[in-house]
């Protein structure tokens, strides 16, 4: 019998008699069941196997018989639905608890954390929102490109403790002439489904990424044997081993684009395989064939709570986005890592929009939204592990340079919109909080939250694009990436920008133009203002090992285990 079924037929026997040992008939119990003698007697066995209820039956077909209950229903509902988790089976787990997420979520987080299951090292760790989209090249947050990560693999690898790009598919590269690169790719690479990669795979990944701004110079890809590549480009490019360490240069099967369910249950040939995704959670489990390091950690589940992101304060301790926090019942004391993000909050004030092309009213606004007045409106329970930024990095100091115009905007019924994305319980905070400075001067704002895919791609017409970023170690290819790559930053920061971002772009990646000197350039055409740097945290229990923390506030599955 189903496990609910069960369940259910089991809560109507309790509650028929208020849960009080009994002598009844076995046609009596039929009866309050609604199923035959026969089938009630297999009920009966069913239920005292699983020692929920003592049934001594008497010999004879009018004996009465003595019926003892054994747990309450509600304590039945838990057990069966943890049974039924550690099966993997969360949907039925749900389905037992009658569909109440706030009790699987009171069960799940007892259970967070590293754990033994059939003989394999689990890793439960718990999320606050759904994970939908794992497509490399698409619009991926933080903990989406963490992830992708370790769904797939490119042909270079970025290190983060080094900051340097590592062999990955390709074991080896070299530049041939200042407009042509050569990559010598592994032999045996299997994708998740068993297939072999092949070189044809490599050449349709790096094509489909000809369409966007960082990849737009890769002129052509041909296989010169079945195990090297030739990349030739429009113009040199002296970071194109870095750039195909990018989360959108990952390697996909040939004939990806044909399975509807991929992005949501995609095929790489990364460390680890995604045997379910759902919007109660991801699981995945280590990838046998992986022509690496075979990972130490068998399964990661990710649970989907998002109870956890109700709230800035709970969420930042569990794993909202800005900790992964593996074992919930640790205490501060074993907080593994705790380090400054290379990255920021900002605001992008939209040149686009007829309200922000005066260069003067965006100098003001600059002024309004001071990093320092402004974390003054932010509740302390949110902002407990910030610090005021003064540039893209807490180690650069660019706003702190320039020379800010006297006064302030002129409130005649200015009225602005500002966009965030969905999903992200600080960003209302500081949007409320900006709100509340525009509004002691009489500017009227409205908050929108707003997918993420149409935030990155500056869509909605709003005057105002409230968001975050962090970094990879190699700083001087990944903030120009971001500031050059995406669309939301290339359409409203670059608005009748000069010189022209293509040229920007030229003159980056012939390394005449480094990180630190365009992000000046950029800050001080007053659109893009960073706000506040926040505290990357790792907290987890003594048994867990090799966890290191990386610059998306997360760590490499593959190299942690537990003792």
């Amino acid at each position: 019998m189903h496990p609910k079924r069960l369940t259910q037929q089991y809560h109507r026997l309790y509650q028929h008699f208020s849960g009080q040992e009994v002598d009844t008939r076995l046609q009596q119990l039929a009866d309050i069941a609604c199923c035959t003698r026969r089938h009630m007697r297999n009920v009966l066995n069913s239920m005292q196997q699983q020692g929920w209820l003592e049934w001594q039956a008497q010999v004879g077909r009018g004996g009465r018989s003595r019926l003892r209950f054994c747990c309450k229903p509600e304590s039945l509902q838990k057990d069966s639905a943890v049974l039924l988790l550690e099966q993997g089976k969360v949907a039925q787990a749900l389905d037992v608890l009658g569909h109440d997420r706030q009790a699987l979520a009171t069960i799940l987080l007892r259970q967070l954390g590293q754990h033994w299951r059939n003989n394999r090292q689990v890793l439960s760790i718990p999320y606050y929102r759904a994970l939908p989209s794992l497509y490399p090249g698409t619009a991926l947050r933080r903990s989406e490109r963490h992830l992708v990560r370790q769904i797939y693999s490119g042909l270079t690898a970025m290190n983060e403790e080094k900051g340097e790009v590592e062999p990955d598919v390709a074991h080896h590269w070299y530049q041939h002439s200042p407009l042509e690169w050569h990559f010598h790719l592994r032999p045996g690479v299997r994708w998740h489904d068993g297939r072999l990669l092949s070189v044809e795979d490599v050449i349709h990944s790096l094509l489909r990424l000809q369409q966007q701004p960082l990849f737009a110079h890769i002129h052509t890809v041909q296989a010169l044997t079945p195990r090297c590549i030739s990349i030739r480009l429009s113009e040199p490019d002296e970071r194109l081993p870095a750039l195909l360490a990018d989360s959108a240069a990952l390697l996909l099967p040939s004939g990806h684009a044909h399975d509807p369910d991929f992005a949501s249950h995609p095929v790489g040939c990364g460390p680890y395989k995604v045997l379910a995704n759902d919007t109660l959670h991801l699981s995945l489990q280590a990838f046998d064939d992986y022509f690496g390091y075979r990972a130490l950690l068998d399964e990661i589940d990710i649970w989907m709570l998002p109870e956890l992101g109700e709230k800035p304060q709970s969420a930042q301790q569990a794993s909202a986005g800005l900790e992964v926090q593996v074992s919930p019942m640790a205490s501060a004391e074993q907080a593994h890592a705790m380090e400054a993000e290379q990255g920021c909050y900002f605001v992008l004030l939209d040149a686009r929009a007829a309200s922000m092309r005066s260069t003067i009213l965006r100098q003001q606004l600059f002024q309004l939204l001071s990093p320092l007045l402004l974390i003054q409106h932010i509740p302390l329970a949110v902002r407990q592990y910030w610090t005021v930024a003064s540039s893209l990095l807490p180690q650069w100091f660019h706003l702190l340079q320039q020379r800010e115009p006297a006064g302030t905007p002129a409130p005649d019924t200015l009225s602005l919109r500002l966009g965030y994305p969905a999903e992200q319980p600080d960003y209302p905070a500081i949007a409320q909080a900006i709100q509340n400075c525009l509004a002691a001067v009489q500017i009227h704002l409205s908050c929108h939250s707003i997918p993420f895919a149409d935030w990155q791609q500056g869509s909605g017409g709003f005057d105002i694009y409230l968001g975050s970023v962090n970094f990879t170690s190699d700083i001087d290819y990944a903030i120009p990436a971001w500031l050059l790559g995406t669309p939301l930053l290339r359409n409203a920061a670059f608005a009748d920008h000069h010189p022209a971002t293509a040229d920007l772009h030229r003159a980056w990646r012939s390394g005449q133009l480094d990180a630190r000197t365009l992000s000046a350039h950029i800050l001080s055409r007053h659109t893009l203002l960073p706000l506040f740097h926040n505290w990357l945290r790792l907290q987890v229990s003594d048994g867990m090992q090799d966890l290191k923390l990386n610059a998306l506030g997360w760590f490499d599955f593959k190299s942690a285990w537990h003792r």
